[in-house]
């Protein structure tokens, strides 16, 4: 797009004062509970989709080579080989099963030691839990990104469509919600913009932004 501003990324863990750095924030997740997901993955069989630093990592699938896909996807033969690459900022299933089972050991064993996500299709039905590190929210990062830039909150547009974009509206004067955006999401918006397929989000710059 060629912009050269700030990315919050992975749900807030990673922040990035441009695409080429320096990186501002880099919230990874614990050795103790990265290795108990992956573990508990590999043992049934569930694929993960863990990211490390800007590469993520995707368990092989019938018929998938090994290797990079492109610069930023590599795919591995087990998910306990994504860390060897280094400290996962955040580890993804879509798999029923096995978010219960994710679900069940971090409350369990590692309660209070991470921050988890659960995302949603617009019916309300979950679509999939993200696993990150206490503090990894995206209010936390865009807080950390107009400290950085002097840049006061009324003048921040917020745009999102699940609740785990909610901490970002409490940093926003004008919090916008897609027309796909679950019901709690919309209840908190300024307004709700068209679909995703509808280029909502560019409804939304062109409103409130270009004017």
């Amino acid at each position: 797009m060629g912009l050269n501003d700030p990315l919050i990324c992975s749900n807030g863990a990673q922040v990035w004062a441009s695409p080429d750095g320096p990186v501002w924030a880099y919230r990874g997740l614990p050795a103790a509970i990265a290795e108990a997901v992956v573990r508990l993955a590999d043992a049934w069989g569930w694929s993960l989709v863990t990211t490390v630093g800007d590469v993520t990592y995707l368990r092989q699938r019938p018929g998938q080579a090994l290797g990079p896909q492109d610069a930023h996807h590599t795919v591995v033969a087990t998910n306990a080989d994504a860390l060897r690459a280094g400290v996962p900022v955040r580890i993804l299933n879509y798999e029923a099963e096995a978010i219960s089972a994710i679900r069940a050991v971090l409350e369990t064993d590692f309660a209070g030691r991470h921050y988890l996500e659960t995302y949603y299709y617009p019916d309300g039905a979950v679509k999939s839990i993200g696993i990150y590190a206490p503090g990894a929210d995206k209010g936390t990062a865009l807080a950390l990104v107009l400290e950085r830039l002097g840049v006061e909150r009324e003048a921040v547009l917020a745009i999102g469509d699940n609740p785990n974009d909610l901490p970002m509206f409490a940093q926003a004067r004008i919090r916008v919600a897609m027309g796909n955006a679950t019901a709690d999401v919309k209840a908190q918006a300024t307004v709700v913009a068209p679909t995703n397929d509808e280029e909502g989000v560019a409804w939304a710059v062109q409103r409130f932004v270009l004017g």
